[in-house]
């Protein structure tokens, strides 16, 4: 779901630490879903849960999550994962 999908520019102060131009889905799609999981606010929630399926936020969370997001962030998205009617 996540091909040839653009971020929108309003994330772009997620992304402090990288050129956001070159950001490109599916490619970085680890390092968005890290930056937008660990510093993200409503909008880029939303966007995240209307980009990205139920099973690859999962499988971020299962794989890279414990390591990449603080305990509060990972346990809100093991939360968000449960509430499966929040996907579209």
């Amino acid at each position: 779901m996540t091909e040839n999908r653009q971020i929108p520019p309003a994330l772009n102060k997620f992304f402090w630490d990288a050129d956001f131009a070159q950001l490109k889905l599916p490619d970085h799609e680890n390092y968005v879903l890290g930056k937008l999981m660990l510093y993200g606010d409503i909008a880029s929630i939303k966007w995240i849960l209307l980009t990205f399926d139920h099973g690859t936020v999962s499988r971020y969370l299962e794989t890279k999550g414990k390591y990449a997001l603080d305990k509060k962030s990972y346990l809100f998205w093991e939360k968000v994962l449960r509430m499966g009617d929040l996907w579209h």
